[in-house]
């Protein structure tokens, strides 16, 4: 990126900067194959594998939805040793992926409770009358999008925008639910949502406080700049 480019983006408020989050989530990005499912932290560009961590996702519900009639298929899902293949087929317009089944934790220690925590993954725009996941956006374009909890606008939502080149945006949503990101560079970015609901429940027989629910939404752009290459994480892995 030139220092012109560079100059334009710190006076505009567009300059991305180095990721804090310290958690991990469930992103999808494309293939030749069909789709990849990875688990780890995009910004920190750490993809954990299996034998490890990966194999703590064992409960992933992968759909595929079609464009014309928002009608959803299974789709099958394949293990390997840096990430979870998606049989995604060709034609879908978008991926959907759920993680629901891991148990209650214990992070008192951390100062987070007994929670439940869950993911959510979308690559492609959501289809006209699909039913959206639980933590979800929906949006014409990439860059105006709105979050929804529980299909309802989720007011003052905080999100990270993770560009090709790992930096990251931080961004909030309005009183309605609504947010403008920044896709300057052409390539895959991941959108991540962190929605803590602290209403407390139970799950597989075990109290929790409050349900962490991890969201994210990727997508390629495929007009603008190179993003230059990936930015070191300025932080500890968790």
């Amino acid at each position: 990126m030139s220092l012109t480019m560079l100059s334009r983006l710190v006076a505009s408020g567009l300059l991305l900067t180095a990721g804090l989050a310290q958690a991990h989530y469930l992103w999808i990005e494309p293939a030749e194959d069909g789709a990849r499912l990875f688990y780890g932290e995009a910004e920190a560009a750490l993809k954990e594998s299996s034998p490890g961590r990966l194999d703590s996702i064992q409960g992933v519900r992968a759909e595929a939805v079609s464009g014309s009639d928002a009608a959803t298929r299974a789709v099958a899902l394949r293990r390997t040793p840096g990430h979870l293949a998606l049989a995604a087929p060709a034609q879908a317009a978008s991926l959907l992926v759920q993680e629901e089944s891991l148990p209650v934790r214990d992070l008192v220690a951390s100062g987070l409770g007994r929670a439940k925590i869950n993911y959510y993954a979308r690559h492609g725009a959501p289809a006209t009358g699909a039913a959206p996941l639980t933590l979800d956006v929906q949006g014409q374009t990439p860059d105006a999008l709105i979050v929804l909890y529980r299909g309802q606008p989720l007011a003052h939502a905080k999100l990270e925008v993770i560009a090709p080149n790992t930096w990251v945006q931080e961004h909030q949503t309005d009183a309605r639910g609504r947010v403008r990101i920044n896709t300057p560079w052409r390539g895959l970015y991941v959108l991540h949502v962190l929605h803590v609901d602290k209403t407390p429940g139970e799950f597989a027989g075990q109290r929790y406080d409050n349900l962490r629910q991890h969201y994210t939404y990727s997508f390629v752009r495929t007009d603008g700049p190179d993003a230059g290459p990936a930015i070191p994480p300025q932080q500890k892995m968790d």
